[in-house]
């Protein structure tokens, strides 16, 4: 019998803060903090809704997009 996995919701919101998980061995980079300024979802290949979240981070002038698999939230 196959297992059945629920799938996660949105989970982050317009001004949230936010941090870019560090995926891999490379610490060598600061880590990345910024605002989440606009949330979006968007249909893949088989129907399943994903979420996307348009990010200013802090040492950026422009946004740019990540899934919500590598962003976590500030507490």
């Amino acid at each position: 019998m196959a297992q059945v996995r629920s799938r996660v919701g949105q989970r982050f919101n317009p001004d949230d803060r936010v941090k870019k998980q560090k995926l891999g061995g490379d610490n060598s980079l600061p880590q990345r903090v910024g605002t989440v300024l606009e949330a979006f979802a968007r249909k893949e290949k088989r129907g399943h809704t994903v979420y996307y979240y348009s990010v200013l981070w802090d040492d950026l002038k422009t946004p740019s997009i990540h899934g919500q698999n590598v962003l976590s939230l500030i507490s």
